[in-house]
């Protein structure tokens, strides 16, 4: 009987790991479930003042966290790095999050596309166009894992450098 009850615990730790060994991580950009996530931890003094800067801020001007409202899309935006991608030079829009976990305010910005890129796809000869590209489709492999060449390194730096700019002033340093 003990057996059976240590060898079910060693079954369900096993894979309890196994869910969290998928998870691949870059800078501040982490695989979750095959999506790639930004995600900032920052200290949360008053609440009232980070809903101040978050409305003032155009980026973030439609979360309303004192009235609920911790999500929203952005409106589209444009990364202003040098020698980008062609699909990183379009605009791009992004899911934003903001939870909050005791003292301090994680903000999380997922699902990022670039809505007015049309990608040139040939199929057999004849030309395709595929639109609507998310950012997972061009630096994730298929197994998840960030695909570590140096354009997506800089891709994914110019996104962190942008989203911090936005975030760090409204937080300050930011806490793990």
């Amino acid at each position: 009987m003990i057996m059976r009850i240590l060898i079910l615990f060693l079954f369900l730790s096993f894979q309890g790991f196994a869910q969290f060994q998928k998870m691949d991580s870059l800078g501040n950009f982490y695989v979750i479930d095959y999506k790639l996530v930004w995600q900032k931890y920052y200290p949360l003094e008053d609440k009232a003042e980070l809903d101040r800067l978050l409305k003032a801020n155009d980026f973030t001007a439609d979360l309303d966290i004192l009235k609920f409202t911790k999500s929203a899309m952005t409106k589209p935006y444009r990364l202003t790095a040098s020698s980008l991608p062609e699909y990183a030079q379009h605009d791009y829009e992004a899911f934003l999050v903001v939870d909050f976990i005791g003292n301090r305010f994680r903000v999380s910005v997922k699902q990022i596309t670039f809505p007015d890129f049309i990608e040139k796809v040939y199929y057999n000869g004849m030309r395709q166009n595929n639109s609507r590209g998310t950012l997972e489709q061009y630096v994730l492999r298929q197994d998840g894992f960030i695909k570590r060449n140096n354009a997506n390194l800089h891709v994914l730096n110019s996104f962190d450098t942008a989203f911090s700019e936005v975030f760090d002033p409204m937080g300050g340093e930011s806490v793990e």
